[in-house]
């Protein structure tokens, strides 16, 4: 949660952000505010959800060659303009840049592109993951 920005500004100290997600799903909230400035989302209204408008191919996220807006994290599937769970995690990408880094849960193999798009957006991008490998008797 980036409130912590403003205690550590404050403070004088870095502030390390942890998001649970993986570098696609950040990299998708990254882009929130670029989508409503195409007219991408919000929807125009619910037809949208099967007309072939989530079909739309989304070109300009780095790293995320061909991707679909359907592939996008679902919050973009709104016809709200104020839905909270598309501006909060908008809101909530763009304030992580003032963050000293950024920690995600994946690991480089399997997200290099996006991890490398995400390095010219976020003064540092740091993956850990999968924690889920860090649970005892967990695979």
């Amino acid at each position: 949660m980036s409130f912590t920005l403003d205690v550590a500004a404050e403070l004088g100290i870095p502030d390390v952000l942890f998001w649970t997600t993986s570098a696609c799903g950040f990299m998708g909230y990254a882009q929130y505010r670029r989508l409503i400035e195409k007219g991408l989302t919000p929807l125009k209204d619910k037809s949208y959800l099967t007309n072939g408008h989530l079909d739309t191919i989304i070109d300009w996220i780095p790293g995320m060659k061909g991707i679909r807006l359907r592939d996008l994290p679902s919050f973009i599937a709104t016809t709200d303009p104020d839905d909270v769970m598309l501006n909060f995690p908008m809101v909530e990408a763009e304030t992580a840049q003032r963050a000293s880094a950024v920690i995600l849960n994946t690991f480089d193999a399997l997200e290099h592109e996006v991890l490398e798009g995400l390095s010219t957006i976020y003064p540092s991008i740091c993956s850990i993951g999968p924690l889920q490998l860090l649970i005892p008797g967990e695979v």
